[in-house]
């Protein structure tokens, strides 16, 4: 075990060395004696002592007490007054200075090596509990996250971190003052939620996300992660969290679901006008079909083919066609009902599934209604222009079973109004005399 290095203050040379002959006695070694606070701290800075022992009264300008103040700020090393002073005004002086001991002359052997033991053990702890604290907050400060200690009812806030004032744009100092007061900062919507998980201090650890709310307006996501810190007996009374700022996560989640819902969207629906594609069209008429079957119904499944779009887009270019088609998939949907499912599957045709008929009149009426809607006339390139349509109608049970059978014989159906001259409507009248055209293979 290393010797442990003593600095003796002394001004009466006889004392003092007496005094350094008990010490080395004990073990300990004597590297200096000082007969004055002047000396003292010029021999403290040159020896570096493990320990002071320190007289309060010396001779010169500077009394120990004022010696033992400087050797502790300036050096950091602790000091242990030896003195035959004890009245209270000394005392009070002399506490001011926190010596790690008060000796009274004359004292024991023991009573001297208790008093430099306690003295070097307590400044021992100290040291390693300042080291501990300044890894701790060079962690802390080192870091993105917040880090905070409080009692468990938030009254009293013991540390937060520098990234508080970063993240929450707030002061340290009035979260100290109030340390709910980070309340004021979460976003309205969020409040009682948190409120409510801080009511109740968890005995283990919980995570809750909420968000921020700046004043400019903008927002930032925070991951509240808080755990009950315990005493020995297992008891919680202290509060630790660590709050994780991320903002970046969710963006990046929120991209890669609107990213996903594009893709998803893409796959099921036409690019051009907004409507289901054909796979969809299908997949739902698949879906009625099934309903129609289990609970008894009828379903009609409308064929539209405009008439007169490839003159636009001979003369007007593809452009204008694109245009036309847009404002014909609005016109389709404002004829239909929300359960109706109106699709793209191609060109110029369009599908129409309508579920729970009534009567056959009703799907009539319903392609009468689109006929009127779409046959409106329209500005194109500052033109008047207008379509027409074709429509041919097939009916579960009577036409087919499967979605393959129905579509076929709606083509067909619309194939015949074409050759009757086109602008009407015509209800399949048999099996078709056409194979199901390209529909069915997208």
């Amino acid at each position: 075990m290393k010797v442990k290095k003593l600095l003796l203050v002394e001004d009466e040379a006889f004392i003092a060395l007496e005094i350094r002959s008990r010490l080395q006695s004990l073990g300990y070694e004597v590297c200096a004696i000082a007969a004055s606070g002047q000396d003292a701290l010029t021999k403290a800075s040159d020896l570096r002592p493990d320990l002071v022992l320190m007289d309060i009264r010396l001779p010169g300008g500077m009394s120990g007490i004022e010696a033992a103040v400087r050797v502790r700020d300036e050096y950091g090393i602790p000091v242990v007054f030896l003195t035959a002073l004890a009245d209270e005004e000394t005392l009070s002086l002399a506490r001011a200075a926190e010596p790690y001991g008060y000796l009274l002359k004359p004292f024991q052997e023991r009573e001297l090596r208790i008093g430099i033991e306690m003295a070097l053990h307590q400044h021992a702890m100290e040291r390693r509990i300042r080291e501990s604290e300044e890894k701790f907050r060079l962690v802390t400060e080192s870091i993105d996250d917040v880090f905070w200690l409080n009692s468990l009812d938030l009254g009293e806030l013991f540390y937060v971190s520098p990234a508080y004032e970063t993240i929450w744009e707030r002061t340290s100092d009035s979260l100290y003052r109030d340390p709910k007061s980070f309340l004021d900062s979460v976003h309205p919507d969020d409040r009682a939620v948190v409120l409510r998980v801080l009511s109740d201090p968890p005995k283990k650890g919980m995570e809750i996300e909420y968000r921020l709310l700046a004043a400019d307006g903008t927002l930032r996501w925070i991951r509240d992660r808080r755990f009950a810190v315990c005493d020995p007996l297992g008891r919680p009374y202290r509060l630790a969290g660590i709050a994780t700022d991320i903002t970046g996560q969710k963006v990046a989640q929120e991209q890669l679901l609107d990213l996903n819902r594009r893709l998803e969207r893409q796959a099921t629906h036409d690019s051009l006008t907004g409507l289901p594609n054909s796979r969809l069209f299908i997949d739902r008429l698949e879906q009625t079909l099934a309903h129609a079957r289990r609970f008894g119904g009828r379903v009609g499944i409308l064929f539209v083919d405009l008439d007169g779009f490839k003159f636009i887009n001979d003369c007007h270019g593809h452009q204008a066609g694109d245009q036309a088609l847009i404002l014909m998939a609005q016109r389709l949907r404002k004829a239909l009902r929300e359960v109706d499912t109106a699709a793209r599957l191609g060109g110029d045709e369009f599908g129409v599934v309508i579920p729970e008929l009534a009567s056959d009149e009703d799907a009539k009426v319903v392609a009468k209604k689109i006929l009127d809607h779409i046959g409106l006339p329209f500005t194109l390139n500052k033109l008047e222009c207008c379509l027409g349509a074709s429509i041919g109608i097939s009916f579960f049970p009577d036409h087919g079973n499967s979605p393959e059978e129905l579509i076929s014989r709606a083509d067909n159906a619309m194939y015949h109004v074409k050759q009757a001259g086109k602008g009407g409507v015509r209800v399949c009248d048999g099996p078709p005399s056409l194979p199901a055209r390209e529909v069915l293979e997208h």
